[in-house]
């Protein structure tokens, strides 16, 4: 008898499930970036949001709730309905270095609920155009010249350019001297006025500055060439073995219907299929991300060890 009840609670989950499914969406969903307007992660899943939009037949709004390093925007995703109506942009910095920064953290990762992948973000190691820097090698080698004073900026305390540097300064045996900008943009402007020796950011940022000729770069942190810029050789093909990069990704609130992220995965897979996304993200410096969906949690749990070593390296801390 309690088989069959067991049984019979199955086939009511299942049966929802499939017309949820079959019905959805109803009413235009929701995606949370939690980053301000204008940045990468912003403008790549507005881009996913329009094409969702047009494929579900129902409006596919960006919602930014930017504040905390992410956790603001992050946090209040995860207290929302699981019904597929709230999705939330995911990506290193909430998802694998605030876990490790701060003790009280008010979600965790199984809050949530993987949906897709969206695209890798590789960094760029970048100097002054007239740096006496001219590569990975230099750089080493002025570092142990003159210990700490060689400076590099970064967007602030935890963020992935302050990570991606100090990580890289401990497997090249050197030290660099951190200065936190209030952001990103602001750090690159450091390298490009003289205030500080090196910037590594997203190829997104460094890339337009590159195009000007008002930066070099010196090495980028993946451990294969970036197509969007061939001739840079990687760190690791330079001596120091070192492979970093961050990523972008979406989710839903945990217990959202299975129907409901399949159909999902589905669509945005089919979207990054779309030469007009592939040609937007290339020229963004972005690189396609196809984690499968069954492995996000486990790629992010081993991303979590990834970034939390590199936060205790650096002894970066909120807390």
């Amino acid at each position: 008898m309690r088989t069959a009840r067991i049984l019979l609670s199955l086939i009511v989950v299942v049966c929802c499930g499939a017309a949820a499914a079959q019905d959805y969406p109803t009413h235009p969903i929701k995606i949370v970036v939690p980053f301000a307007a204008g940045n990468s992660s912003d403008t790549a899943t507005r881009l996913v949001a329009q094409h969702l939009s047009e494929r579900l037949g129902q409006g596919v709004v960006v919602e930014n709730k930017p504040g905390a390093g992410a956790i603001i925007g992050t946090e209040y995703a995860a207290k929302q309905a699981p019904d597929g109506y709230t999705l939330v942009f995911g990506s290193t910095g909430p998802l694998a270095i605030s876990p490790a920064m701060q003790r009280n953290l008010p979600y965790k990762l199984e809050d949530f609920t993987p949906i897709a992948t969206f695209a890798w973000t590789p960094q760029v190691f970048v100097v002054k155009a007239d740096s006496p820097i001219k590569d990975i090698a230099s750089l080493v080698r002025m570092a142990k010249e003159k210990p700490g004073q060689l400076f590099y900026g970064s967007g602030g305390v935890g963020t992935t350019q302050h990570l991606m540097v100090s990580s890289f300064a401990s497997a090249a045996g050197i030290k660099l001297t951190h200065v936190p900008y209030n952001a990103g943009v602001a750090a690159l402007k450091g390298v490009m006025n003289g205030e500080v020796a090196l910037d590594s950011d997203v190829s997104s940022v460094v890339l337009p500055q590159l195009r000007a000729g008002t930066i070099r770069a010196i090495g980028v942190t993946t451990n294969t060439r970036l197509p969007q810029l061939p001739d840079v050789p990687t760190i690791a093909e330079q001596g120091v073995n070192f492979n970093m990069q961050s990523w972008m990704t979406l989710w839903a609130p945990a217990g959202t219907p299975e129907p409901i992220l399949a159909r999902l995965a589905r669509e945005v897979r089919e979207i990054k299929a779309m030469p007009e996304v592939q040609k937007n993200w290339f020229d963004q410096g972005f690189v396609m991300m196809d984690v499968p969906r069954e492995k996000m949690l486990e790629f992010t749990r081993s991303e979590q060890v990834v970034w939390g070593r590199a936060v205790k390296d650096s002894g970066a801390t909120v807390d």
